[in-house]
């Protein structure tokens, strides 16, 4: 079985690259994992139209395929228990169930994948990440490698990036995984903490866009850009066949 798991989507945002997103989810794999922030927000007005393209290709996957569908932190307030809320949302529209965390067998252990916002302490200071959120959007629009570069050092600085990794370990540990897949960060990471296997799938929001391959025996970061791209748009004019999705993207 042939997975793909990618976090940080952000759909409805206007860095989201859908269009580089698209081409990728019309590789050949069996299962697919959205691991949190799926989309920007729940106003819905924001979605363009190569957004509610991947809206549909996501559905369509549900419908013939496996996705399993993770919350993050921008997909809606978890609620009361077993109410009706805004965390249904995101589920009804991709027609997937919305869970918190799950464990993907491999045949060396379990790896535990969750969006790892949890373990984010600034969360608790809306006021502080409103305002980061918004110089980084400003300074995006002004140069985006200039944003990026901004973006990493205030979650250095915030301790954020190692928040995440150290305690989303522990708590894989903890439930005796051997491994441990987050998303929040938007830096992607393949790291052994401790004789645990912790990877960051990164972010569709940034480029080089990340992604995690995985098999039974086999877990790898990769990146997806253009080139990509243009090598399956090249084997499906050369006979119609769609690459598996490690056939053409480059692990990092």
């Amino acid at each position: 079985m042939t997975t793909l798991i990618l976090s940080d989507l952000h759909l409805g945002s206007r860095n989201c690259q859908a269009e580089l997103l698209s081409h990728l989810l019309e590789t050949d794999f069996d299962r697919l994992i959205l691991n949190g922030d799926t989309i920007n927000n729940l106003n819905l007005k924001k979605l363009k139209p190569k957004h509610w393209k991947i809206i549909n290709q996501l559905r369509e996957i549900a419908r013939k395929r496996e996705l399993v569908l993770l919350r993050g932190n921008h997909d809606g307030d978890e609620g009361e228990k077993d109410a009706f809320g805004p965390k249904d949302v995101l589920a009804m529209l991709i027609g997937a169930p919305l869970q918190m965390e799950y464990q993907m067998a491999m045949t060396h252990g379990h790896y535990l994948i969750l969006h790892g916002d949890r373990f984010d302490p600034t969360l608790n200071w809306p006021i502080i990440t409103d305002a980061a959120d918004w110089c980084y959007r400003a300074v995006q629009e002004l140069n985006k490698k200039a944003a990026k570069w901004l973006k990493r050092h205030v979650k250095k600085l915030g301790g954020v990036i190692e928040f995440v990794k150290r305690r989303s370990v522990q708590y894989a540990k903890n439930l005796g995984c051997q491994g441990v897949i987050t998303g929040h960060t938007h830096f992607s990471d393949d790291e052994w903490i401790d004789g645990t296997h912790y990877l960051n799938s990164g972010c569709w929001v940034d480029r080089p866009c990340t992604y995690i391959r995985a098999d039974n025996k086999d877990i790898r970061l990769r990146h997806w850009d253009d080139r990509d791209i243009q090598g399956v748009k090249a084997r499906i004019l050369r006979g119609g066949f769609v690459p598996a999705c490690g056939a053409v993207a480059r692990v990092i």
